[in-house]
């Protein structure tokens, strides 16, 4: 059994897939900063929808009207700028933790495979051990 062949084969697709991960997590990361910024930007802009404060200088039926639009405006981007984005920047964060899970079982199936190279240099003493330790790591080539 080429033992060697096989372990170069399974080194290259964890550090395949470890960079693959990497980037994922590196571009969901970048996402949610931009996400951050535009809520707050969002957050400021519906600070300025109640301004100026009408007070009691504006009057009448056209006064609560449009005092009630405006309201029912700010209600609305509230909901967006801080319910709606904190549940999409949740989603993102899960996203992420997700990611660095899998990126956990990589790194261990790579020092698997490095106990592997260990085991392959000892030769016929530690054959029974490098024979369990590839067959486990094998499923990373599918």
């Amino acid at each position: 059994m080429d033992y060697s062949g096989t372990l170069e084969k399974i080194h290259g697709v964890l550090s395949h897939k470890a960079q693959e991960l990497e980037e994922q997590i590196s571009r969901l990361e970048r996402a949610k900063r931009d996400v951050e910024r535009e809520q707050g930007l969002g957050i400021e802009e519906i600070r300025q929808i109640l301004r100026p404060d009408l007070g009691e200088a504006w009057t009448g039926s056209r006064a609560a009207d449009f005092d009630e639009a405006r309201d029912e405006a700010h209600t609305a981007m509230y909901r967006i700028f801080n319910d709606d984005y904190e549940r999409y920047i949740h989603k993102i964060d899960l996203k992420i933790f997700a990611l660095d899970a899998e990126k956990g079982a990589v790194e261990a199936a790579s020092w698997s495979a490095d106990r592997a190279d260990y085991l392959l240099e000892k030769g016929d003493e530690a054959l029974d051990a490098l024979h369990s330790t590839i067959n486990g790591l094998k499923g990373w080539l599918k």
